[in-house]
């Protein structure tokens, strides 16, 4: 790899939006407000972090880049819990820029820049009553989102992000800009629809189809002792196999936010024409068993489509070690594998089990349409995330002690939020069989010098 310098830098200078080189003052502040997760946040040193504004720009990044030796990873601005856009020696190159939104009403389709997150795309959408399966957080972009799949709010009715994409504009390895769809580069479009940081271009724009928007969401939820869950678990089971297959389940191991006690909490949400459609969608899970120990509801609560976010923000500004499996067990046996794990004296940390619908396998999930080739009735994010840096092995240890519990119900795992740095088996993990062979074959063939540097394995 060359070592570049300064007037290296200087020939790219005015022909993009800002170049931020190591020596720089602004350095060490940029690279850190790039990287969500702050326990990787100064690990890696990238050579350059290049900021791009559109299409020309980002091309003449790439062009430089290949034509000097360097790596190159594509940064929106979301949360990949492994850094992935950061790489000692590589240029960053930083689309946060793009922005921009262009709504065809007549269509019901919408071109969007790669960095417009979620609350951006459903607040220009809500006027006109449309919408998108956005990521569970709003501040999301479509970025990383959409490449990897994008599993999000309506999923069980609208299927993943990827499903819901018509064309993509992407700059190749050798500096081309491109549009591309299921008639035009098929290959690209199949492969930037899953296979997340390890595709092999950089995408600034999807065509997005768009839905109508909800009239109304609800949801039920309640807050357990951790150690009512066996009495929960064959409910939980049975009233996720009989909700609506629309419903989204969700059931939270960890300390409960207010009192810090361990806990489990369960909810579900739906949306629907009337309010009366979508509680009726969630009423299974209405009636939890006596014997369980409630610390907090149960609640029920009507709201905007929009306002489903404020239901999984996370926090900004820490430490985190995440990983994720796909599952075809129920969530009742999911959560008699994990229950024990729910005392950990963080709040922010949790083993989030969840169903898109009532045993209904995310569509679109075969490898033939799209590299996006595995996914399950049920998953589990793993969460641990914290604050001091003396913790860190605690709080790692206990988010792999999750993962091997939850090992013999695993089915695979999701590119998007799965521990790729843990070794090359994650990533054989998050496709189906001969899919991952596909996507090295296509990288060989349109980015032949690896540039874009393929999947973040430790």
């Amino acid at each position: 790899m060359s070592t570049l310098t300064q007037p290296d830098f200087a020939q790219l200078a005015g022909r993009v939006e800002r170049i931020t080189l190591p020596d720089s003052e602004a350095y060490d502040e940029l690279r850190r407000s790039r990287i969500w997760n702050q326990r990787l946040a100064c690990e890696r040193r990238p050579a350059a972090i290049i900021s791009v504004r559109d299409a020309a720009e980002a091309s003449a990044a790439i062009r430089f880049a290949r034509a000097n030796g360097l790596k190159l990873t594509v940064r929106g601005h979301g949360h990949n819990y492994e850094a992935a856009a950061a790489r000692d020696g590589s240029v960053m190159l930083d689309i946060s820029p793009m922005e921009t939104l262009e709504i065809d009403l007549e269509t019901r389709t919408a071109w969007a820049g790669a960095a417009v997150n979620g609350r951006q795309l459903l607040e220009a959408l809500e006027p006109h009553r449309l919408a998108f399966p956005i990521g569970h957080c709003s501040n999301v972009p479509l970025s990383g989102y959409v490449l990897s799949g994008g599993f999000g709010w309506n999923a069980g009715e609208w299927g993943a992000a990827t499903a819901n994409v018509l064309a993509i504009e992407l700059v190749t390895a050798s500096g081309e800009h491109l549009r591309v769809d299921a008639e035009h580069h098929a290959d690209l479009f199949w492969a930037a629809r899953g296979s997340g940081s390890g595709f092999f271009a950089a995408v600034l724009r999807y065509k997005l189809k768009l839905h109508d928007l909800p009239a109304t969401a609800y949801t039920w939820s309640a807050t357990f002792t951790a150690d009512s869950a066996p009495a929960l678990a064959p409910w939980l089971s049975r009233a996720t196999a009989e909700a609506d297959p629309s419903t989204e389940i969700i059931c939270l191991v960890g300390p409960d936010h207010h009192s810090g006690r361990p806990a489990v909490i369960v909810r579900a949400s739906s949306v629907g024409h009337s309010e009366a459609e979508a509680r009726g969608k969630v009423s299974r899970f209405c009636d939890p068993p006596q014997e369980a120990a409630i610390i907090e509801g149960p609640k029920g609560e009507a709201m905007g489509f929009a306002e489903l976010t404020k239901l999984s923000a996370m926090p900004n500004g820490k430490r985190v070690y995440a990983d994720q499996l796909w599952s075809d067990a129920s969530l009742g046996d999911m959560l008699l594998a994990v229950w024990h794990l729910a005392d950990i004296p963080v709040t922010s940390s949790s083993i989030n089990l969840i169903s898109p619908g009532a045993g209904v396998r995310i569509p679109h999930c075969d490898g033939a349409d799209a590299a996006l080739s595995v996914g399950g009735s049920a998953g589990a994010g793993l969460y641990a995330m914290w604050d001091d840096a003396a913790d860190d092995e605690r709080h790692m240890d206990w988010a792999r002690e999750a993962d091997a519990a939850l090992a013999r119900f695993r089915t695979g795992r999701y590119v998007g939020e799965a521990n790729l740095g843990a070794g090359l088996d994650r990533v054989e993990q998050c496709f189906a069989p001969g899919v991952l062979d596909r996507i090295e074959r296509l990288r060989a063939q349109w980015d032949s010098d690896n540039l874009f540097g393929g999947f973040p394995v430790g």
